[in-house]
């Protein structure tokens, strides 16, 4: 089956899990040692095992992600053409982002406000007033175009990336095709360098050089989160651009993938060193700051993203091959499940951040329930109706189990 036709059930589970994780990744950030920068819940209750797990998922998650949007969008490409390509995935980006910027924004903020309200113990009545009201004036700032003034994108900051990079990529390769020889050129060196990072031993330290380079270009340690402005920020920007470049490679070179099955075993070994790598350097950074150990950390970083994308690929090439039911039922159901569940992880870390309960078991109350809440909006709200169009491109009648 040529590879316009065919669908990666592998690939697909991979993409539906890099989403879900996100809901893992948020559950465990109010239980980490010192807190989570700007997150709205410290609990009294915590554990370093969190803040490793953190560490780890948050260096190669959306990269994974990334990486099979190029992957998936040359597939959606070739299948359409440029035009339609454009129409699908405003509808299928820009709308969801838009309105789900709309229905999770007011509910983040009340979120917010009530953890600011249990830590200082204050009134939720003036506490409601006080939180929206700054909101409402920062939103005015912006809209008004004053200096200076931020937009929370929120979580779904990386659909509007998502987007740019889309924009980026098919403009660079619309100025090519345009100037004769150029093209047939660049893809060859293009194919080469698909098959030196996924066909070669020497893959792994090539894509973590070039990546670690551009870590060196972010103002925080490991990848910077840009997500309170829609002024593009050019090392995000170029680093998920350059990941979704090469998910686009390894569609057009899709044998290559067969490499990635095989290596997975060494791929996981060499994830697992990386990460130790990256938590003695951060170790080291925590006990004596310096300036050396911050290129040091950045590209041990670099290395550990790339062991863990590779790893995750071939793992799930290795044991996921085949169609399933369930997986399928994930798969339509991550997007909404990302896009509502922080609200709800949000709520529940501040509803129980006043027990005794430990560190762990609050985790794994929010994870599952924070999940299942929002599996069951999947199924009863959105799955059979417009919005499961929106999400899905195609409406499912509403049964009772996930087939």
């Amino acid at each position: 089956m040529s590879a316009v036709a065919e669908r990666n059930h592998s690939l697909d589970a991979l993409r539906a899990s890099a989403l879900l994780a996100g809901v893992v990744l948020h559950a465990a950030l109010a239980y980490l040692p010192g807190g989570a920068p700007a997150w709205a819940v410290v609990d009294r209750n915590t554990h370093v095992g969190f803040a490793i797990f953190v560490l780890v998922v948050h260096s190669f998650r959306l990269e994974v992600f990334f990486l099979l949007a190029g992957f998936f969008g040359r597939l959606l490409y070739l299948r359409r053409g440029g035009p339609a390509f454009w129409q699908n995935r405003l509808k299928r980006i820009l709308l969801p982002f838009v309105l789900g910027w709309m229905l999770v924004f007011p509910l983040l903020a009340f979120c917010w406000i009530w953890a600011s309200m249990q830590a200082a113990r204050a009134a939720i009545g003036p506490a409601l007033a006080t939180g929206y009201g700054h909101a409402l004036r920062e939103l005015t700032r912006f809209v008004i175009g004053e200096k200076g003034a931020a937009f929370p994108l929120t979580h779904l900051w990386f659909l509007y990336y998502l987007l740019l990079v889309y924009a980026v990529f098919l403009g660079a390769r619309w100025l090519l095709a345009r100037q004769d020889g150029i093209r047939e050129r660049w893809c060859r060196v293009a194919d080469a360098v698909g098959r030196w990072v996924f066909g070669s031993a020497w893959g792994l330290p090539l894509a973590a050089g070039a990546t670690g380079l551009v870590l060196l270009t972010m103002r925080e340690w490991g990848v910077d989160t840009p997500d309170k402005t829609f002024l593009p920020h050019v090392p995000a920007l170029l680093l998920y651009s350059l990941v979704f470049a090469l998910g686009w490679q390894l569609h057009r070179q899709t044998e290559l993938l067969e490499s990635l099955c095989r290596r997975w075993h060494w791929h996981t070994g060499a994830a697992g060193a990386a990460t130790l790598l990256a938590l003695v350097v951060s170790g080291g950074i925590r006990a004596n700051p310096s300036p050396v150990l911050w290129p040091l950390f950045q590209f041990a970083y670099a290395l550990m993203m790339w062991s863990c994308i590779f790893a995750s690929v071939g793992l799930f090439l290795r044991w996921r091959q085949t169609e399933s039911a369930l997986w399928r039922y994930l798969a339509d159901s991550s997007y909404w499940v990302y896009v509502i569940h922080l609200p709800i992880v949000v709520a529940l870390q501040v509803a129980l951040s006043r027990t005794d309960w430990s560190a762990g078991l609050k985790f794994v109350t929010v994870t599952a329930v924070a999940t299942l809440v929002a599996l069951a909006t999947y199924h009863l709200l959105v799955r059979s109706t417009p919005v499961g169009v929106l999400l899905n491109g195609r409406r499912v009648p509403l049964r009772l189990a996930w087939r």
